[in-house]
């Protein structure tokens, strides 16, 4: 690759980027190659150029070797022409581990300005049509940049793939889940996408020779994208931006559609949070409580997260999830299952007494558990708005369980609840080309492993606590028979004044027959005493 580099016309030297990166194999060493095209026009004060390919790819996968191809031909061409922008062209390494080599190279040219990134991954693919990449790992995405390719597509005569729709979307920025070298320009503030002849996902064998047309498609679309973006003003930075029906909901206003739609949770909190202070009920008993019902998610997963460190499961590639391959359900999977399971059920088995006991002494529990919940959902809202998107079906659900008097009501609550986490495991199972159950353990595994980050999977642990807590309150409640705490009784009612002592309270009729006979008994010794006077 370095030998072909040199031959590009007015290229500087090829120059080597060599650097390590950690696997769940160990320590890789590789490198990036890059050539620089300066600016024809003089000095520039535009932002520069990049034009990359992965370079490196599984055995029996021409991906590297097709990105290449169309890659050199490009930089061919770009070299006899006049050029508006500098541009640098480059062979990126450890693709397949967290897209490292073009996260490298973007952090040892920080200082410099760039204008966009462009990436060929995989041109001849196994389907027809290109296929436009414009997600990050840190949820953001580069619509503008994804409208210009789409725009230089059309003008190369080249067919393309219609635009993800918008769950897949909002999915994707929840659970980042993406394997293209453009993430790794995003998140660092540059506008970017890849092009390539098939969907997101694991690289699949095809060591037939590669597709002319996809090759052609790829080539003339690059060509017109670049020559397009060298005369264009600059591009608008990569945000949290949905598109739906070709229209770009702006981050601001999903901010704001999110926040409407977790409202209702957010002024119950902040009223049920008055009227307990109003009442005199202390939140801090629940909130103990709560903390000890945590513990036991928190405790197995440091032990899976030791585990994954140690070894025994894959951990991360280049702090970022690895690829499906690598991540093997086997019987060092299974143990391991086991050891952060068993190590949560003796943590609960020794906080238990201790939860319930401190879970007790609060007047209103439920009303204090929505209030937390309220909490969390304000802090995801601020962290991670559309991973609260896919939590706040639950949320709203544990709210209206607190109403719930049956049992089948809280199931059904419950399976409704679960339907974004459903939906979401099942998007990533195409993302990653694998079946539900194994996206749920790839999925549970990168979080725990440390690959997704340390401030959503706390947040998101603590939704499912408090939802976990609420809903077995609210069931031990329909057990008793008792009627649904409720949001809005925050001192507690005669009947769970007898429930706490262990006696169960009469049933409704009886107590409106003993009711029915005081008033009769009343009013007879009233007559008669009436009549002795």
């Amino acid at each position: 690759m370095a030998d072909q580099m040199k031959v590009v016309p007015g290229a500087t030297p090829v120059r080597r980027q060599r650097f390590s990166v950690m696997t769940p194999g160990g320590r890789v060493v590789t490198e990036n190659l890059f050539v620089a095209l300066p600016a024809r026009t003089g000095s520039s004060t535009q932002g520069a150029l990049i034009i990359s390919a992965p370079r490196d790819t599984p055995p029996g996968v021409r991906g590297g070797e097709s990105g290449s191809a169309v890659l050199l031909q490009l930089a061919r061409s770009l070299g006899t022409v006049a050029r508006n922008r500098p541009m640098f062209i480059v062979s990126t390494g450890a693709s397949t581990q967290g897209n490292a080599g073009a996260r490298w190279f973007a952090s040892r040219f920080s200082g410099t300005p760039m204008g966009a990134a462009l990436s060929l991954d995989d041109p001849a693919g196994t389907t027809a049509g290109i296929h436009i990449w414009d997600d990050a790992r840190d949820g953001r995405r580069s619509i503008p940049m994804a409208a210009a390719a789409e725009q230089a597509a059309q003008r190369a005569d080249a067919s393309v793939t219609g635009y993800p729709g918008p769950f897949p979307q909002m999915a994707g920025m929840a659970v980042p889940q993406t394997s293209g070298d453009q993430s790794a320009y995003i998140a660092s503030g540059i506008p970017a996408a890849s092009l390539s002849a098939r969907p997101q996902g694991p690289l699949a064998s095809n060591v037939a020779l590669a597709k002319e047309d996809s090759l052609g498609d790829a080539g003339r679309t690059a060509e017109t994208l670049v020559a397009s973006l060298d005369q264009a003003d600059a591009l608008p930075s990569p945000a949290a931006g949905v598109v739906i029906n070709g229209r770009e909901l702006r981050p601001i206003m999903s901010r704001i559609v999110i926040l409407l739609l977790a409202l209702p949770i957010l002024v119950a909190s902040i009223d049920l949070a008055v009227r307990l202070r109003r009442a005199g009920v202390r939140l801090f008993p629940f909130t103990a409580a709560l903390l000890w019902r945590a513990l036991p998610v928190v405790v197995a997963i440091v032990v899976g997260h030791l585990l994954a460190t140690a070894g025994m499961t894959a951990g991360v590639a280049g702090g970022w999830p690895p690829l499906a391959e690598a991540v093997p359900f086997d019987l060092a999977a299974v143990v391991a299952i086991l050891l952060s399971l068993g190590a949560g059920g003796l943590t609960w088995v020794v906080v238990r007494q201790r939860a319930m006991r401190r879970d007790a002494e609060v007047a209103s529990r439920a009303a204090a558990g929505v209030i937390a919940l309220g909490v969390v959902c304000l802090l995801l809202w601020i962290s991670s708005p559309f991973a609260l998107l896919i939590a706040l079906p639950a949320a709203h659900c544990a709210l209206i369980a607190t109403r719930a008097t049956r049992p089948w009501q809280v199931v059904a609550l419950g399976l409704v609840a679960a339907v974004p986490a459903v939906l979401l495991t099942w998007w990533l199972a195409g993302r990653i080309d694998r079946g539900i159950p194994y996206s749920t353990w790839y999925l549970v595994e990168t979080t725990v492993a440390g690959g997704r980050g340390i401030i959503g999977p706390v947040l998101a642990t603590a939704v499912l606590v408090t939802v976990w807590s609420l809903g077995s309150l609210v069931m031990s409640r329909v057990r008793r028979g008792l009627v649904a705490a409720g949001p809005y009784r925050p001192v507690p009612t005669d009947d769970e004044r007898l429930a706490r002592r262990g006696r169960r309270p009469m049933p409704s009729l009886m107590r409106r027959g003993r009711k029915r006979d005081a008033g009769r008994d009343s009013a007879r010794d009233g007559a008669v005493g009436g009549g002795r006077t």
